[in-house]
């Protein structure tokens, strides 16, 4: 038989227990949400090192070798821009994307961005001898990107 001072404790033990399993739920949503941002922000970076190899590769080939290649992107990711500073880049198509997009990447020295910029640590890459056909050339993120890259002699054009 329980005494009547410990009947009163058994609510507390329920109360405390629910706290406990509520905070252990919360923390382990906390902690899936960010392991799915890094697996995406990983993916990234494996897209930019896919497609530097893919020009590297390119560029030691004859002119006018082409390919198309197929390389993913996490959905998150809206679209990914190349653009190259040697020419006269279109302001109006980069502000369209993204409002303030133009400045954030006119006075720095890379040619590939992931919008929008802030859903990774690292959405800004430079990949050498690598210039787009238009510039800038942004293509909308369905899953799968599709680019043409073709060697041109002293660098490697992209494509749509």
């Amino acid at each position: 038989m329980n005494k009547k001072g410990q009947l009163l404790e058994r609510p507390f033990i329920f109360i405390f227990t629910l706290i406990v399993g509520a905070m252990v739920f919360a923390f382990g949503f906390y902690l899936i949400n960010n392991l799915i941002k890094t697996s995406n922000c990983s993916q990234i970076g494996l897209f930019a090192n896919d497609l530097k190899n893919n020009v590297e590769r390119y560029y030691s080939f004859d002119i006018g070798s082409s390919t198309e290649v197929t390389l993913k992107l996490p959905k998150n990711i809206q679209q990914v821009c190349f653009y190259s500073k040697d020419g006269y880049i279109n302001r109006e198509v980069l502000d369209k994307i993204n409002p303030g997009l133009y400045e954030s990447i006119n006075n720095l020295d890379y040619n590939l961005v992931f919008v929008p910029l802030n859903y990774c640590g690292k959405s800004l890459f430079k990949i050498e001898k690598m210039k787009p056909k238009e510039n800038p050339l942004c293509v909308l993120n369905s899953g799968n990107i599709k680019l043409t890259i073709e060697n041109k002699g002293e660098f490697v054009e992209i494509s749509n």
